[in-house]
């Protein structure tokens, strides 16, 4: 089995336009970003679940869009996500555990609700990585001049941009194994955990890169609407 987490259960307070409304949920072109995730997920015709962590309260709102936007919606599941990213990793992670037989071959992918321009290519290379691996994770090359700076005023140094990559999502793994990383996780551990392939470097177990896009952007700030609202309209031209 091929299971998908989508985390879509924060709020996207880094927008700060004064729309009170959950990032996940503003819409590009009338359409709600979320559906435009989901839609690409199955564009791969892979998951035999699709598990969307939302916030508590907008069970019913999410359901109404995927009933209107996400024409194969028979194997998704709405779950309520947490406070942090862990939360809903780990509210999931329990519902499949919960509903399904899990066995050691079962791949579970991870992705942000608000990356919704993934590509059937990075979806299956992360498949395949996580069967081969039995973790990956989504990356791309920095292609800026990276700065250090101890105050936030003056450049300290340099490093080689060679050596440094973005981490995108999805991040994916084999699901057993993923279980077992989370359980040897400390309190301590989740208070540093920004990124799901943490949960591998933290327990000291190779997580190996999938060549990401830039296209494959998370959507955080004003900008990243308006570069995603041209993306879609662009596509929308085209269709």
């Amino acid at each position: 089995m091929i299971y998908a987490i989508i985390l879509a259960s924060g709020k996207g307070t880094r927008v700060n336009d004064g729309i009170d409304l959950p990032k996940q949920f503003r819409t590009l072109q009338g359409i709600p970003i979320i559906a435009y995730t989901i839609n690409s997920l199955l564009k791969i015709n892979r998951f035999d679940k699709i598990y969307v962590a939302i916030p508590n309260g907008y069970e019913e709102f999410m359901q109404q869009i995927i009933d209107k936007h996400v024409k194969d919606n028979k194997n998704i599941v709405i779950i309520n996500g947490g406070k942090e990213r862990m939360d809903s990793i780990n509210n999931s992670i329990d519902a499949i555990v919960r509903e399904q037989n899990i066995t050691e071959e079962d791949i579970v992918l991870i992705h942000d609700g608000v990356r919704p321009f993934v590509t059937p290519r990075i979806l299956n290379d992360s498949i395949e990585a996580a069967k081969k691996y039995g973790a990956s994770v989504a990356a791309v090359a920095v292609s800026d001049t990276l700065l250090i700076s101890e105050n936030g005023d003056k450049v300290d140094e340099i490093p080689p941009r060679k050596l440094y990559y973005k981490g995108q999502a999805p991040d994916t793994f084999k699901l057993k194994l993923f279980i077992s990383l989370l359980e040897k996780i400390t309190p301590e551990d989740r208070k540093k955990i920004t990124g799901t392939s943490q949960v591998c470097t933290l327990n000291n177990y190779p997580i190996y890169m999938v060549k990401g896009d830039d296209i494959n952007f998370k959507i955080t700030t004003k900008s990243d609407f308006i570069i995603a609202e041209s993306l879609v309209k662009e596509r929308d031209n085209n269709d």
